[in-house]
């Protein structure tokens, strides 16, 4: 590691030519051999921010780090899912010593943070998304302070539990528009219950702006959103966005076309009953009859349920995002 070094560019197209295509392609093939599931790692490309890089010592570049810094203020939608200020780093990591090039562009990482004049205080957080099978980066982000916030995992074609039939007392249905009020509290019981998890930070804007995003999806046919009902009472739902609508999750598998599960939940006084089991099997037949590769959705590492559960529906970690507050925490 003391052979490496790090600098800091601000040029205006960092991944132009051929400098690093060998990083990149050192990358892809450590990828490609822990995980079919991952995509190719894209070179660095101008973001408005400087672009970290790690070389060895004759001058090759073995990693490199794209930072973005996002901004929430009061009011927004993204301020519900996170602190207000959001410094995030994509990385790229290749050669023989990734452990080591990660360290230190780690390290570079945090010499920047350092330097900025606003942004990092106690609203403030500090992300990096790993992929989930490559052990490598465990220790550097660990030694640096960050932990295991989210994951996204990942669901193959027809992998999982077979489809089972919901308790005899319980009705499945594609919601509709009349069923507005039921889905929003179901969402807001659910944002309730992940906020103990530190991913959700409830707002005062909070339960208007659920409102209305149920409100668009239920004004499209098929809404995509199934509701369970025990004796007329909504008792949990699971909420699918098919891939013409979740074009953003795209990039981050190698098998398309993919979809995203956005909110699987289940009432707490009805848990434990097959109801959740039965809603995401309407949710897969209608994905596997729609020739969808991948079926992507995220959850708290520290989600004592989340995990369990999906992985018997056939989900594994893909993508770890690994967190620390406030930035400047980062070691």
């Amino acid at each position: 590691m003391s052979g490496f070094v790090a600098r800091v560019r601000h040029d205006d197209s960092p991944g132009a030519g051929s400098e690093f295509d060998q990083l990149v392609e050192s990358a892809a093939k450590r990828w490609a051999a822990i995980d079919s599931l991952l995509p190719k790692p894209s070179p660095p490309r101008p973001s408005g921010y400087p672009l970290l890089t790690v070389s060895d010592g004759l001058g090759s570049p073995v990693a490199t780090g794209t930072m973005l810094y996002s901004w929430y203020q009061p009011g927004d939608v993204g301020r519900t899912w996170g602190v207000s200020d959001q410094h995030w780093l994509t990385p790229v990591v290749g050669g023989p010593e990734p452990e080591a090039a990660l360290d230190s562009l780690l390290t570079s990482w945090r010499d920047q943070l350092e330097q900025l004049p606003t942004g990092t205080g106690s609203e403030s957080a500090a992300l990096v998304t790993w992929p989930a099978r490559d052990i490598c980066g465990v220790l550097p982000l660990q030694r640096h302070g960050l932990q295991p916030q989210r994951v996204l995992a990942a669901r193959g074609h027809r992998r999982g539990v077979p489809p089972s039939l919901p308790p005899r007392d319980v009705t499945i249905r594609l919601a509709e528009m009349r069923d507005l009020p039921d889905v929003v509290g179901l969402l807001m019981e659910e944002h309730r219950y992940e906020e103990h998890f530190g991913g959700v930070f409830i707002q005062p804007e909070t339960p208007e702006q659920t409102r209305r995003v149920v409100m668009r999806a239920l004004g499209r046919t098929p809404s995509w959103i199934w509701l369970a009902e025990r004796g007329g009472r909504p008792v949990g739902l699971v909420w699918v966005s098919p891939p013409e609508r979740a074009r953003w999750a795209a990039p981050l598998v190698s098998t398309s076309p993919a979809a995203h599960i956005g909110y699987g939940m289940v009432t707490a006084s009805e848990r434990g009953r097959g109801i959740g089991t039965a809603l995401v099997g309407y949710a897969h037949q209608a994905l596997d009859s729609y020739g969808v590769s991948s079926t992507l959705l995220n959850y708290a590492v520290t989600n004592p349920l989340s995990g369990p559960f999906w992985s018997r529906m056939g989900y594994r970690p893909l993508w770890t995002t690994w967190e620390i507050r406030p930035a400047l925490a980062m070691r």
